[in-house]
């Protein structure tokens, strides 16, 4: 079998930046599970993310397909060079290169041609090119979530990225859901999808998230997120002031973690202007390499997410032997079980018991770290792999 990796996540490879978050990670580690057993793989990539991933070192030995359009090629490299512009000038010209994406884009003859020798095509979550959906090939593709649909809809906004991956979502092609609950969503949005074209695979973590030795001298609850409104970040920063008030409790910290958005900054100085901000450490993002001496570290890890079609931070806390208080929304029961706390993200009185439990009862929180390395060891990405591929083999021949 000669697969086509959609390797367009895996381009943002030498950026620091929320691109290298939760989708980034499962391109990455799939691709190291399917490259162990041996597979044939060729990676592509969406023609504006072309130079950047011909730049990443690290798979030099993965050859990738080439780009034949001269036009493709002249806007990739113009964006190529753009990331060492002003901020506003690249985004612009992003902005610029989606609208010839969606209006002016033309399937170029020698790009389809050489798609003929390969059998199957695999994206971690972009969506195919236009040459790639004409060609006769198996493709496979994983969803990750539905919350744009559930947030706005389809939006017909040329900037919505999303738009573009939702859209291309059809009837003939083969889906892989990473969690029961988001397979359900996504055949709750799209009925025309036959179920058994659509097959749960979880996700696995990294070996690299393990238990470390304490570094530290203070104590903290740490959260990693994006700071999106879905994530419900004041919510948690607001149970945790009203636990600390509430008991006087002077020798504890809030660490965020995550890319940090500018209107989340200015959201954080609007509503929480009284806070004691010595409290709060906010890190920005955080290498893969340190997130696990954060989780260790912690006395518990919280995630308070409205949705979620995963929740991969979760997974990598209990395995790295940190207890756990999260959501009880969409798949994160799937991901916590009965390994931590579960709580309604949308009570405080919820959210300020679970931090009581977490604090006070040292023997509660010894059992949740104890359950939580079990329960993480069932999620393994050789699991994950091996299912996909058992999926693939099922469809493909």
């Amino acid at each position: 079998m000669k697969l086509l990796f959609d390797s367009t996540e895996l381009s943002y490879f030498n950026e620091k930046s929320g691109h290298r978050a939760g989708v980034f990670n499962v391109a990455l580690n799939l691709f190291k599970e399917l490259k162990k057993r041996g597979v044939d793989i060729t990676f592509c990539v969406d023609f504006r993310r072309y130079y950047f991933m011909k730049d990443v070192k690290e798979f030099k030995d993965i050859p990738l397909l080439k780009e034949r359009s001269l036009i493709n090629l002249f806007i990739a490299k113009i964006l190529y060079i753009a990331g060492k512009f002003p901020y506003p000038v690249y985004y612009g010209l992003n902005i610029l290169a989606r609208f010839y994406d969606k209006y002016l884009y033309k399937v170029n003859k020698n790009n389809l041609e050489q798609l003929k020798d390969y059998d199957v095509y695999f994206s971690p979550f972009t969506p195919p090119s236009r040459e790639i959906d004409r060609a006769d090939l198996k493709r496979f593709r994983m969803i990750h979530d539905v919350i744009p649909i559930i947030e706005k809809g389809m939006s017909k906004n040329t900037k919505d990225w999303h738009n573009k991956v939702y859209n291309s979502i059809n009837n003939h092609d083969y889906y892989v859901a990473n969690s029961e609950y988001t397979r359900q969503d996504v055949l709750k949005y799209f009925s025309f999808i036959d179920e058994s074209n659509i097959r749960t695979t979880r996700l696995g973590v990294s070996d690299n998230f393990k238990p470390c030795s304490n570094t530290t001298n203070f104590k903290y609850v740490f959260s990693l997120c994006t700071m999106g409104k879905r994530k419900n970040v004041i919510f948690g920063i607001k149970s945790f002031f009203k636990f600390i008030e509430k008991h006087n409790v002077n020798d504890l910290k809030l660490v965020l973690g995550g890319s940090i958005w500018r209107r989340f900054e200015r959201t954080l100085a609007k509503e929480l202007g009284h806070i004691d901000k010595s409290k709060i450490i906010i890190t920005g993002y955080i290498n893969d390499s340190e997130l696990p001496e954060y989780y260790s570290n912690a006395l518990m890890f919280i995630f308070p997410s409205l949705y979620e079609g995963f929740g991969l931070p979760v997974l990598e806390a209990m395995k790295c032997g940190c207890p756990v208080i999260s959501s009880d929304r969409s798949s994160l029961p799937e991901v916590l079980g009965d390994c931590g706390i579960l709580v309604n993200p949308e009570s405080d009185e919820e959210m300020v018991s679970a931090f009581e439990k977490m604090y006070y009862d040292t023997d509660f929180r010894g059992k949740c770290i104890k359950n939580g390395l079990n329960r993480a060891s069932e999620f393994t990405w050789e699991k994950c792999a091996s299912e996909l591929l058992e999926f693939i083999k099922e469809k493909a021949v």
